[in-house]
């Protein structure tokens, strides 16, 4: 790891990486380098892609939309380009938008798009790879990476903007059928997080990032109630000390990103937030710690506009709102004195089966249109999307059958949870926040607290439906898993 001494929030990562994580870890953790001016960039660049790149092809990998470098009137594309070039490497560039056959804002983060770029590279020499781009580029291509093997070339990815902590994570989060599914991909060596770049980026986008990072105040519970319950296999807190440090600078800039331009010390402390969140997941060897209850709702939204072929919102947007509706939940849940869960029958497979198929047959597909189509119209739409509902249904249903068979097995041991109730609580207290703290950080920054205030109006009607079905888009255990199996209404509990 190459200490930053550039910046106080780069300095905190190195510091608390160096505190927490022993050599052999961290030496596997992304290294991270902060860029205030182009001559910076080019000398961090350079440096993490090696000494000599004379006469070296390196592989350049973009989604081809033109995003403002912030240095004169290039773009990041031709920014990154003329870097390299001026070392004499051989570039190509690589428009993800071309080779998928798609209009750039059409381009993300799926199985095909990972295969496509794996079948891309598979007829051409090993190289070192840049990505200039979104965490979708970055999924994409880190996904493609691990299935090629290609684990010895230098791999460094460029952040356009700062809106999910993937560009440091080991984890790509691709589309399948319109499932969000997490698989380990190739680790990024190097993040260059050039901050002009950063600070062009749209203000929607930093929001957006911040928004993710929400999900860091509610996760956590989800995975200590978890292994509670002897649903999740184990349990640390190592990812909560990492991010802790950090804790103070997540509140601190709420209102930095209501309004554009944000303040550079804000892009600077979010890239650092950014680049810490996903070290801390990759040394954890799993998501859970900042991906709980609040991200299987963003996937069920998703699920929706993925399969009726509708834009996307803003992933942290979505997660931010979700926050709110697991700290909502995390309210009503430590308000109670006790919990009754041995009078709770876990459902049979069968039936578990036919309540998804129930479920995603009912879904609201049609966003706002849903409302004015007639019995027979609907019917008419659903059969053109049935194919992929099946697919889903598939997915879904073995995913979640894995975590029904270990509620099974964990009844038994139900009664010690009840009994340690008020020490549990107490210890969830100290990994969440109330949601009127939530919802204050989300009205700083101006993100949404109701659906309809998404950058892809979201009706209220879908978003009961993504907070009813989240208990069944992953393996994992999640706060909505433990309402459904009280018997009670996930979305009842997350409402204001």
């Amino acid at each position: 790891m190459n200490l930053n001494k550039v910046s106080a929030s780069f300095d905190l990562l190195e510091s608390t990486l160096g505190k927490e994580l022993s050599e052999p870890v961290r030496s596997s953790a992304t290294s991270n380098r902060l860029a205030r001016s182009r001559a910076e960039f080019e000398k961090a660049l350079l440096e993490v892609l090696g000494d000599n790149l004379q006469s070296k092809r390196v592989l350049i990998f973009s989604d081809g939309v033109r995003k403002a470098s912030g240095v004169g009137h290039l773009s990041v594309d031709d920014l990154v380009l003329d870097c390299l070039r001026s070392a004499g490497a051989v570039v190509e560039n690589v428009l993800l938008s071309e080779l998928l056959a798609c209009s750039p804002v059409q381009v993300h983060a799926s199985v095909e798009a990972a295969r496509a770029v794996q079948n891309f590279l598979s007829v051409r020499e090993k190289a070192p790879v840049v990505v200039a781009g979104s965490g979708s580029v970055t999924d994409i291509v880190k996904q493609a990476l691990y299935d090629l093997n290609w684990s010895d070339v230098p791999f460094v990815v460029v952040p356009t903007a700062l809106t999910v902590t993937a560009f440091t994570s080991h984890f790509a989060v691709l589309e399948e059928a319109g499932a969000k599914r997490t698989r380990v991909s190739r680790r990024v060596d190097s993040c260059v997080w050039f901050t002009p770049v950063l600070s062009s980026a749209p203000v929607e986008m930093s929001r957006a990032g911040y928004g993710d990072l929400l999900a860091r105040f509610v996760a956590y519970g989800d995975w200590y109630l978890g292994w509670k319950l002897g649903v999740a296999q184990r349990y640390d807190e190592l990812a909560h000390r990492l991010m802790e440090p950090f804790a103070f600078h997540l509140r601190r800039h709420a209102n930095a990103f209501a309004v554009w331009p944000v303040a550079a010390g804000a892009i600077e402390d979010l890239s650092a937030l950014l680049a810490m969140a996903g070290i801390a997941m990759s040394v954890s060897g799993e998501t859970t710690p900042l991906s709980g209850y609040e991200h299987a709702v963003s996937h069920a939204l998703d699920y929706l506009r993925l399969t009726s072929h509708r834009q996307l919102s803003w992933h942290g947007q979505q997660v931010g709102l979700a926050s709110l509706a697991s700290a909502l939940s995390y309210d009503h849940l430590l308000s109670l004195d006790k919990i009754e869960l041995q009078q709770v029958r876990p459902q049979s497979a069968e039936r578990v089966r036919k309540l998804i198929s129930q479920l995603l047959q009912t879904a609201p597909y049609f966003g706002p249109g849903e409302a004015s189509l007639s019995p027979q119209e609907r019917k008419e739409g659903l059969l053109a999307l049935q194919p992929q509902i099946d697919a889903a249904a598939a997915i879904f249903t073995r995913d979640y059958l894995v975590k029904h068979e270990l509620w099974c097995e964990a009844h038994t041991r139900i009664a010690s949870f009840e009994n340690e109730w008020p020490d549990i609580c107490s210890h969830v207290r100290s990994l969440v926040i109330p949601a009127f703290e939530m919802e204050s950080l989300l009205q700083l920054s101006g993100l949404a607290t109701v659906p309809e205030e998404l950058s892809q109006p979201t009706t209220a009607l879908e978003y009961r439906w993504a907070i009813r079905f989240a208990p069944f888009v992953r393996s994992r255990m999640s706060l909505g898993d433990l309402i459904f199996w009280l018997g009670e209404d996930p979305a009842l509990w997350a409402m204001l």
